[in-house]
């Protein structure tokens, strides 16, 4: 009886069962909305972008599953989560083999995409190019976030990248002159958002660097303090700021900001 009763009691439950798990799965895909310009709200998966596409897989009333491109100018938002590929190499102390293997593939798919990781991961990339020696690469990484950015305030990221390129070869003033537009307007920005924190703290550490090239401890530990506390959003950017403000007090005894 036990037996019979524990099978009538399962074939009840399996309708709700799976009704359940269609609707968990329906979750899965929806993860990923893209926002129209028209207000228009479309979920689903968004697979890439391609030619100034974002193509979404979404789900019918019936269940079949579609893809459909929509152009990048008549989007106003993206909401994605990063993929795990990504978010495995957002941790300082990677090695840039490890990020160039992981990065790689995701920015070919998403570049374009307007969501803060995948312009962070194509900043990440080219940093990687760069300590790895193919600097041709890394100049081409950062060309890309120009181009495909272009006119929104992402290509920050990509000058404030460059002007690094420019300080490791030891053009102090240029790479001091292409941040400090951005180092002015963050001073001029009481409330930033989450991505302009993070958009900021590219050139706060260039403009650190930049200061400490040119003897000025002071302001180059103020430049990554402030990133720590206030454009502290992008965690790899932020453990940098932090590590190269303890290296300068080290060297620097006693050094404190004003």
């Amino acid at each position: 009886m036990m037996v019979i009763g524990s099978c009538l009691f399962r074939r009840r439950i399996q309708p709700a069962f799976l009704i359940a798990l269609v609707c968990l799965t329906l979750r899965v895909v929806a993860d990923d909305q893209i926002t129209k310009n028209d207000g228009t709200v479309i979920p689903g998966r968004i697979v890439g972008v391609t030619d100034n596409q974002v193509m979404i897989e979404t789900r019918s009333a019936t269940g079949s599953v579609n893809k459909i491109p929509y152009y990048l100018s008549d989007i106003k938002s993206v909401v994605m989560a990063m993929p795990a590929d990504v978010a495995k190499v957002q941790t300082p102390g990677v090695s840039p083999a490890t990020v160039i293997s992981a990065l790689e593939p995701e920015v070919k798919q998403f570049a374009g995409l307007p969501v803060d990781w995948v312009v962070e991961a194509m900043a990440q990339l080219g940093d990687a190019y760069a300590a790895e020696g193919e600097l041709s690469r890394a100049v081409a990484a950062y060309d890309q976030i120009s181009k495909v950015y272009s006119g929104t305030p992402y290509e920050n990221v990509a000058k404030a990248c460059k002007a690094g390129l420019s300080l490791k070869a030891g053009m102090v003033s240029e790479a001091l002159a292409t941040v400090q537009p951005i180092v002015d307007q963050a001073n001029q920005d009481v409330a930033p958002s989450p991505s302009n924190g993070a958009i900021y703290a590219y050139a706060f550490i260039v403009y650190g660097q930049a200061l400490e090239a040119q003897q000025k401890p002071q302001k180059a530990l103020e430049a990554y303090l402030t990133v720590k506390t206030m454009f502290y959003q992008n965690p790899i950017l932020a453990a940098q700021a932090e590590q190269r403000a303890a290296n300068l007090r080290e060297h620097n005894p006693g050094l404190n900001i004003e």
